[in-house]
């Protein structure tokens, strides 16, 4: 699946320029190439229920769908609104602009998104484990565990009165993007050698 790639090697480009964008202040350019970066991993929710025919994965489809849609969704509006910003107030983003963002749009969106990653990573394993590729059925498991973690982001983060033991649960962003890249290097890899 040549898009998959494409997916993949923009994540890599991103990793190996990241520190020149954000030293060129080009934090709404590195959202568009992450736009463009999960747009082209549109089409695996719709390959994996073909390619693994179980009619559960049809659930899980629909929430693989709705995530990559809700993340494409969010890096687009996060680009326009740097965009906006940096160019409305003399090229930087203040603090309190980037909390504003981060919380209105990135931080609520985002981690909802995730959760429904995990829901679909957790359909691929059952579907996965139903046709005995049981390697990719616990690597999928194993992703569809962090549905916790951006549980405890969500609530964190939606709650008015701070709820105790999740007062600390911040999303890290390097964790994050390395989680991404990890289960979509696995399901583009497993397409790739796939007879």
């Amino acid at each position: 699946m040549i898009m998959g790639w494409v997916g993949i090697s923009i994540f890599v480009l991103i990793a190996s320029t990241f520190r020149k964008l954000m030293k060129d202040n080009e934090y709404a350019f590195l959202h568009v190439l992450m736009t463009f970066m999960y747009a082209m991993w549109l089409p695996l929710p719709l390959t994996f229920y073909r390619l693994l025919n179980t009619d559960l994965l049809l659930v899980g489809t629909i929430f693989g769908l709705i995530y990559l849609v809700m993340i494409v969704i969010a890096m687009a509006l996060q680009a326009g609104h740097i965009s906006y910003i940096v160019k409305h107030n003399d090229h930087q983003i203040s603090e309190m602009h980037g909390d504003y963002m981060m919380a209105v749009i990135s931080n609520p969106m985002e981690g909802l998104a995730n959760i429904f990653k995990c829901i679909w990573a957790w359909f691929l394993g059952v579907s996965f484990w139903k046709n005995d590729e049981m390697m990719m059925a616990a690597i999928m498991f194993l992703f569809s565990l962090f549905f916790f973690y951006y549980l405890l982001i969500v609530l964190e983060q939606s709650v008015v009165k701070q709820m105790k033991g999740i007062t600390n649960v911040k999303p890290n962003q390097t964790f994050v993007n390395l989680e991404t890249f990890v289960f979509f290097l696995a399901l583009v890899g497993y397409i790739t050698i796939k007879p």
